[in-house]
């Protein structure tokens, strides 16, 4: 198994860290402890790790001496749409458990689903759904045209982590005591929809990053990005 390691190897703000490759089998290093979450445990879960004399050759630098950040961000640009592909999933089954249950459930001599409040509930989630599919299939065109694409992922990775949450929540608000139970997947996935806002950059970084975006390119924010 070959991790990455990020190293800081000098004090500039913008250039003080460096990628290496290292082997899991070699010394110098531990596992101290995992570290349990609230949500459902993935990619290998979460560590507290101790370096104590770890060598890495200089032939197992990943690009230039301070391009640490660099090599975050072209793993994180593709990596953020892959979380917004999955939760995109999330949020479609999330919704189809709600829609089973409301299109079932009577209150008041009507199914739920016929209640106007409902309907509003239904469709604004289902709004948000599509617009960060659409978000999501943007972002991966301008990959797909060689394209970096920061700040439409950006966009698309703060819209479908809201959506997401929103879409949980209001499946489990219209199940009633049926979603906040363990009888359906909705629990599982509202704890899981909350790391949404936080891995890969927080929602307010991202919005950060949007906001810089705006005010240095103007009218040209706007643009498709053919």
């Amino acid at each position: 198994m070959i991790f990455i390691l990020i190293a800081k190897t000098s004090e500039d703000p913008r250039k003080g860290l460096t990628a290496f490759l290292f082997h899991a089998d070699q010394p110098g290093w531990q596992i101290d402890r995992r570290i349990p979450i609230m949500g459902p445990e993935e990619h290998g879960g979460h560590c507290e790790i101790t370096f104590d004399g770890l060598e890495i050759p200089d032939e197992n630098r990943l690009l230039e001496v301070g391009d640490g950040l660099k090599v975050t961000q072209i793993r994180l640009g593709r990596a953020r749409l892959t979380h917004c592909m999955r939760w995109l999933g999330l949020c479609k089954r999330a919704m189809e458990i709600a829609s089973e249950y409301v299109g079932e459930r009577e209150s008041f001599g009507e199914k739920l689903i016929d209640h106007e409040g409902v309907q509003w509930m239904m469709g604004e989630a289902a709004m948000d759904i599509q617009i960060g599919r659409l978000l999501t299939m943007h972002a991966a065109w301008l990959l797909d045209h060689e394209n970096f694409s920061r700040k439409e992922i950006s966009m698309a990775k703060v819209q479908v982590a809201d959506a997401l949450h929103k879409a949980v929540d209001t499946a489990i608000q219209l199940c009633g005591a049926r979603g906040y139970s363990k009888d359906t997947l909705l629990e599982w996935m509202y704890r899981y929809a909350r790391q949404a806002k936080l891995v890969d950059g927080a929602s307010e970084v991202h919005k950060m990053v949007l906001s810089r975006f705006h005010k240095n390119e103007g009218p040209r924010f706007w643009s498709w990005g053919v």
